[in-house]
């Protein structure tokens, strides 16, 4: 049995909170900037789920994956998966130290390979890397 939380692929779409981003918020090198305009933007401890509401489970590892950046930006845990009126929602508690860290020098896809196009599970090779880059955070 394998103690090693689950990795799933939450993506954002930086645009959509256009409003709030910096004016070079797709070549700034550092995504913290990004990240607090998403936070300004909305509550970013709760998300919608199209997908994965089904297998995600509390404990499990989720990554904030800038679309149109195409970098992981952020790393937290679920704490809960919850569903009012029909609509799926993941409640993040979302590591501070970590996710500081990774604003700072976000992990650009072609690391881990994985495109996520909806709220995915990290594939087997993705998982890895990322693991990998979880260890290695300060936190």
């Amino acid at each position: 049995m394998s103690t090693r939380p689950v990795q799933w692929l939450l993506p954002i779409d930086p645009a959509a909170h256009a409003a709030h981003q910096p004016a070079d918020w797709r070549t700034r090198p550092d995504a913290t900037a990004v990240w607090e305009a998403i936070a300004r933007s909305q509550d970013i401890s709760r998300w919608c789920l199209r997908s994965g509401y089904r297998t995600m489970r509390p404990g499990d590892r989720i990554w904030a994956y800038l679309s149109r950046r195409q970098e992981v930006c952020a790393v937290g845990d679920v704490r809960a998966v919850s569903e009012e009126g029909g609509t799926w929602s993941v409640l993040v508690d979302w590591e501070a130290d970590r996710s500081r860290s990774l604003a700072r020098r976000p992990i650009p896809r072609e690391e881990f390979g994985q495109v996520p196009m909806s709220t995915c599970r990290a594939g087997e090779y993705a998982a890895r890397v990322l693991d990998d880059h979880y260890r290695r955070l300060p936190g």
